[in-house]
């Protein structure tokens, strides 16, 4: 308990911009399986949820920052049926797979590997929220 709770205070004081957990899983045939105080499967999963709580917090707050900023945002998809954004897309800072998107704000039709320049007006906890302020029309296929 104590490890993990060093742990939480750790996180807490890095604010690290994301993070990736998982609950450890016990394999046959392994070193790891014959240790003893193997913590029991509900302990993990509360603390799972509770690691994952308090980073979403530091997400959300970390976002927040970006908040009347504007960036380049590059266009992943755009979403024409989509009564709310007009595209999808990621700022540098947001990697494929592992990170949150941008969701853009704009009437239009942009091309995936399109830049857009773009305002920051909201926040959740892996996303952004931003409204289009310009098409730049560089594209990474040229």
């Amino acid at each position: 308990e104590d490890d993990f709770s060093q742990m939480l205070e750790l996180l807490e004081e890095i604010q690290f911009e994301r993070v990736g957990a998982f609950t450890y899983s016990v394999e046959e045939g392994t070193r790891a399986e014959r240790l003893p105080d193997h913590v029991p499967r509900d302990v993990m999963d509360d603390r799972l949820e509770e690691l994952m709580e308090l980073q979403r917090a530091i997400s959300f707050e970390r976002n927040s920052m970006y908040v009347g900023r504007e960036t380049d945002v590059l266009v992943d998809q755009s979403l024409n049926d989509d009564p709310e954004y007009g595209a999808v897309g990621r700022t540098d800072g947001q990697a494929v797979d592992v990170d949150g998107v941008t969701h853009l704000i704009g009437s239009g039709v942009w091309k995936p590997g399109e830049f857009v320049r773009a305002r920051v007006v909201g926040a959740h906890d892996y996303d952004l929220v931003a409204e289009i302020v310009e098409t730049t029309h560089q594209s990474t296929s040229s």
